[in-house]
């Protein structure tokens, strides 16, 4: 808070280790509530928590984008600095997060994306009001946190197939034990992983009985 103030240029403790963190409160978004979000939020608060569900950014990410740092025709964002090293990186940016930043580039002023309000050379700091007036407004109970879009992008992701190593280096982290906090399938993920698994045993079975026949996956090599 102090270097977004600008009372600091660096952090004074960058270099003291952390202690092990728990796995605190993770929650995440489904779909349909993402939508009745989504519906519900002020256009800033639809662009910020768009961003985060899409790119996987942390929110003060999000909230301190300068737009020098914004790269649409490569299709990614670079973020300089933040918790670790290892948050510095580029980020891949969606469709949808790439329509968010054409416009906003060119109706905001100052050198941030999201500037803060009745001061443009600043960034925006939080959302807080507005999202808890989505989520009221939207009915969404239990409610979630701005953060745990982050979770939930983890979560997509993994469960898209994207491998461990990859997902590690889109979200920032500098430990893959960080990541795995971050992916939690649904259940219905779940039944679908045990659904293929059944598949799997079937054709199996049916190679062992009907091996003139073939079957559409054969056993891994």
């Amino acid at each position: 808070m102090a270097i977004r103030k600008e009372c600091l240029a660096k952090n004074p403790v960058k270099e003291v280790s952390f202690l092990d963190e728990g796995p605190g409160q993770m929650r995440i978004v489904s779909h349909q509530e993402q939508q009745s979000y989504i519906a519900a939020a002020s256009p800033l608060l639809r662009d910020v928590a768009t961003l985060i569900v899409e790119t996987g950014m942390r929110p003060e990410e999000v909230f301190t984008i300068r737009k020098e740092n914004v790269h649409l025709k490569l299709r990614y964002l670079f973020v300089p600095s933040g918790k670790t090293h290892f948050a510095r990186r580029n980020v891949p940016l969606t469709d949808a997060t790439i329509d968010i930043l054409k416009w906003r580039l060119v109706d905001t002023e100052g050198p941030f994306v999201f500037p803060r309000k009745g001061d443009h050379d600043k960034p925006l700091t939080t959302v807080r009001k507005p999202h808890h007036k989505a989520l009221r407004a939207a009915r969404i109970d239990p409610p979630f946190r701005l953060y745990d879009f982050r979770h939930t992008f983890g979560s997509r992701t993994a469960m898209a197939g994207v491998d461990l190593p990859t997902l590690r280096e889109l979200m920032g982290h500098s430990d893959i034990s960080t990541t795995m906090r971050y992916v939690h399938p649904t259940p219905e993920h779940k039944q679908e992983a045990v659904r293929k698994l059944e598949r799997y045993n079937r054709e199996q079975v049916f190679d062992l009985f009907e091996p003139e026949l073939g079957s559409p996956q054969k056993s891994p090599q």
